[in-house]
């Protein structure tokens, strides 16, 4: 579902989820890369010292297997248990405010637990995609429960609200006179103009 979709280059919340921060360690020597961590530049870089970096740079690392990254807290295995046993208590925007994209790239990952971030991210989206179209339909006042959403959600809320007050207008006012369909018009046309030939 997710290993082959690839971000559109001009996405802003793609962009904004690859600026996320892992933390990492190199496992080799590379050269000029002192200036990302300036407090510990003395310091040699196969040594085990943490580094955070943003998840594209942490990509071009891992090409030459130059680097090894720890899960973010977000999809660690305690809060994977968390949201497994119950994803709606969570406020998914204060724990990450692109859960599901950030997470997604990090499972194209090669790392031992991206199976796991995989599958967390599917029933998790399950979980509370029943509640998100819940509230959407049903509560006057959304800020609150929206306030508790990652930017996904937010996008399907707001969708769902718009599709229900369209309804709503329908359900209550219809939706005005019927018209015929163009294409058949032109069949009708068409027919009259046969038969009128072959009379």
């Amino acid at each position: 579902m997710y290993r082959n979709i690839k971000p559109h280059y001009f996405s802003i919340d793609a962009i904004m989820a690859a600026q996320e921060k892992i933390q990492c360690s190199f496992i080799k020597k590379v050269e000029h890369v002192d200036f990302l961590d300036s407090i510990n530049s003395d310091k040699d870089e196969e040594s085990d010292s943490k580094i955070e970096l943003p998840l594209w740079m942490v990509k071009v690392f891992l090409v030459g297997k130059s680097i090894q990254f720890d899960m973010p807290k977000a999809y660690n295995e305690i809060y994977r248990g968390v949201l497994t046993a119950d994803a709606n208590v969570v406020d998914l925007f204060k724990l990450c405010k692109h859960f599901y994209l950030f997470g997604k790239f990090l499972s194209q990952l090669e790392h031992r637990e991206a199976y796991e971030v995989r599958r967390t991210l599917i029933q998790t989206f399950i979980d509370r995609f029943k509640q998100i179209m819940d509230w959407a339909q049903n509560i006057d006042d959304n800020q609150p429960c929206f306030n508790r959403l990652d930017c996904l959600e937010r996008l399907i809320f707001n969708d769902a609200r718009v599709a229900q007050q369209h309804l709503n207008t329908y359900l209550t006012e219809g939706s005005g006179q019927m018209e015929i369909a163009a294409m058949i018009l032109n069949y009708r046309k068409r027919k009259i103009h046969e038969s009128r030939v072959l009379e």
